[in-house]
């Protein structure tokens, strides 16, 4: 499914070296953006959640919440 900014998606923990990096949750697509590090055309989202720093990640990790 594509994401578009503006759409509420949930992810799972994101884990680094076996520590927690991002833990679960729900938030708000605020950016999208292409991979420029990668070879790939993944892109990325820069996701805002209530309380939190926005982060970034991958787009296949994330799920649509309510359209």
């Amino acid at each position: 499914m594509k994401i578009n900014v503006g759409d509420k998606v949930s992810y799972e923990d994101t884990y680094a070296t076996g520590i927690k990096m991002v833990p679960a949750g729900v938030g708000e697509v605020v950016e999208l953006k292409p991979d420029v590090y990668g070879k790939s055309n993944k892109q990325i989202a820069v996701i805002k959640q209530r309380g939190h720093e926005p982060f970034e990640m991958f787009t296949n990790g994330l799920e649509v919440v309510d359209r």
